[in-house]
């Protein structure tokens, strides 16, 4: 009787790696660059949101019209400046990653699965940056829902699509 795989979940920012604010100072130039706005993005608490959500706290906050065409503009922008921005920053993978990441991927009933707020394009961008990408078969990002506690059940979803196999959820809450 085979056991039950082991879903490891991971988030990017503060627990992966610091990225030396690169993706804050991103969302602060494509405010400038997408509608003329100067300033930080300090007037919203960004801490647990998703990339899409603080997007549109962002227009909300500056009297910018919350509409798709907007928020996609902006999030273009941001992934751009984004790219940017990584290899300019003293960022680095916390201590001990990489170790957890090697042993997991080398064990029988691992999977190392993102939930991260990040939209797909950032994570993938800031794990590139820090040779992490590799590690991850799949995610759930911001790209599938504005909201973070929506995001678990995709993951878990993911996780029955991409293996083929049913994922206890006794040990998911």
């Amino acid at each position: 009787m085979n056991a039950e795989p082991t879903l490891l979940l991971w988030d990017i920012d503060g627990t992966l790696v610091c990225t030396g604010k690169a993706g804050e100072l991103a969302l602060g130039q494509a405010l400038e660059r997408c509608f003329g706005v100067r300033g930080s993005i300090d007037q919203v608490d960004y801490r647990g949101r998703t990339d899409r959500r603080i997007g549109e706290m962002l227009l909300e906050v500056h009297g910018i019209e919350r509409s798709p065409a907007h928020l996609h503009d902006f999030m273009e922008c941001y992934l751009g400046l984004l790219a940017e921005e990584l290899p300019r920053r003293a960022g680095k993978v916390h201590a001990g990653i990489l170790d957890i990441l090697e042993m997991s991927r080398e064990r029988p009933g691992f999977l190392n699965a993102l939930l991260t707020g990040n939209l797909e394009r950032g994570a993938k961008l800031k794990l590139e940056q820090y040779r992490l990408w590799h590690y991850f078969e799949f995610g759930a990002y911001a790209d599938d829902s504005s909201n973070r506690n929506e995001l678990g059940p995709v993951a878990l979803r993911r996780a029955e699509e991409k293996r083929g196999i049913a994922l206890s959820r006794s040990g998911w809450w």
